[in-house]
């Protein structure tokens, strides 16, 4: 093996280590580790637009637009109160009814963000209706993981996957959205099982004392936002129509916001997740290493031998490889290292690369249930929780999570299975 293979491995083990190990912040560590791939010369600075993904940054920049909108709104705030109304707040019928919302709403925005607001939500209620958040929270993040699956836009994985592979937003509607609500089904059945005492308790008020009008700090904002939602929405539908690349659509939606939004947009663009923007661009370099020195390829070689032209043991292999990767570290880095990988093991081993990229999408997704770090929605949601007085330990995640992660990808093994056979 050469030298500078040799480096590219270390550099990417490491930052890895490093971003699952939260030794130090995963931006940092991702910084770190593109600032050595390219101190090293393995990625040159003319090389960057070569790895770095500018359309999955794109595209998800101009959804972080439109949902900051929508945040700055109270939009999430106005949802959890309806939906709780709408329940006369018994806690099976709310569990139920948010459990399948945020499954909708991190489907048609992202993941991270819809988990966010609607655990903050949901906390506020449930301390109004002196109930414990707990199994409402656990559903919820069940369900971001699950639901986000479903679409190009509602997992950065998807978005990644999508980019690389010139797949289309109707594409995961038609070969992913099917499996995940199947799926969201068993979960949501599994939960109930697990959470039925915590379910049966008697809710201090048959309704929120909060009229949910109320709660809107910007009516012109809040309509602004939901009818441009909705033309995205469309937009992406008929993006291979209209020949419009999914990016273009987001970042044109975003900047038609940010022009007529008004003066809060300044606010919002500040409040746009850069963090996370720059971890998916350093990310990309790091990965790009592994690809500029020859390893990504090597590694499909292998795997190619392991599989050979088994096209059903190749989608099953990759479905579950990405499952139990992704429950051990955060799927949008197992996802960034993986996409060359898979697309040099099917011309090496003469697969149909599409039925692979389900997945490797499915697997990511599902997966990420598995344990507190196997999703940044996870994470995201975990903090917020024990910001707010509550715990959610390692042992008892993984209890549910893990045991949710392997009913559903079961789910998911039956579909593609049959599908691959016919």
């Amino acid at each position: 093996m050469a030298i500078d293979q040799m480096v590219a491995i270390a550099i990417f083990v490491i930052t890895y280590f490093l971003i699952a190990s939260e030794k130090i912040d995963r931006t940092i560590a991702a910084m770190l580790g593109a600032a050595v791939v390219m101190a090293t010369g393995i990625v040159s600075s003319e090389e960057l637009l070569e790895v770095i993904d500018v359309h999955a940054i794109g595209l998800l920049f101009g959804m972080m637009i439109i949902v900051g909108v929508l945040r700055e709104a109270q939009f999430f705030r106005y949802v959890g109160i309806l939906l709780a109304n709408f329940c006369g707040c018994q806690p099976k019928k709310m569990f139920i009814l948010f459990t399948t919302v945020t499954a909708l709403l991190s489907a048609i925005l992202d993941n991270v963000t819809t988990v966010l607001f609607m655990i903050a939500v949901t906390i506020e209620i449930m301390r109004i209706l002196e109930i414990d958040p707990t199994p409402f929270v656990f559903g919820e993040i069940m369900a971001c993981n699950i639901g986000g699956t479903a679409t190009l836009i509602g997992d950065p994985p998807n978005i990644m996957i999508a980019s690389a592979a010139g797949l289309s937003f109707m594409d995961f509607i038609v070969n992913v959205a099917p499996i995940a609500i199947v799926a969201m089904f068993f979960s949501l059945g599994v939960l109930l099982l697990l959470y039925k005492t915590q379910l049966q308790i008697e809710p201090r008020y048959s309704r929120i004392p909060i009229d949910p009008s109320e709660v809107i700090t910007d009516h012109r904002m809040f309509r602004l936002g939901i009818a441009v939602l909705a033309i995205t929405l469309v937009l992406f539908f008929l993006h291979d129509l209209l020949h419009i690349d999914p990016s273009t659509i987001a970042l044109g939606s975003a900047l038609l916001l940010l022009a007529i939004g008004g003066s809060k947009m300044p606010q919002v663009l500040e409040d746009v997740e850069w963090r996370t923007l720059l971890f998916f661009a350093c990310l990309f370099v790091v990965v790009g290493g592994l690809e500029k020195t020859g390893i990504i390829s090597i590694a499909a070689q292998w795997l190619a031998a392991a599989i050979g032209e088994n096209q059903l043991l190749a989608v099953i292999a990759v479905l579950w490889v990405s499952a139990f990767a992704s429950a051990l570290i955060d799927n949008i880095p197992f996802v960034a290292a993986f996409i060359p990988l898979l697309i040099d093991l099917a011309a090496t081993g003469g697969l149909e690369i599409r039925e692979l990229w389900w997945a490797l999408s499915i697997g990511a997704g599902f997966g990420g249930n598995g344990t507190p770090v196997g999703s940044s929605a996870n994470i995201v949601a975990i903090g917020v929780f024990e910001k707010s007085g509550y715990a959610i330990t390692f042992k008892t995640f993984v209890k549910i999570g893990l045991l949710n992660m392997l009913i559903t990808t079961a789910v998911a093994s039956l579909f593609l299975f049959v599908r691959a056979s016919v």
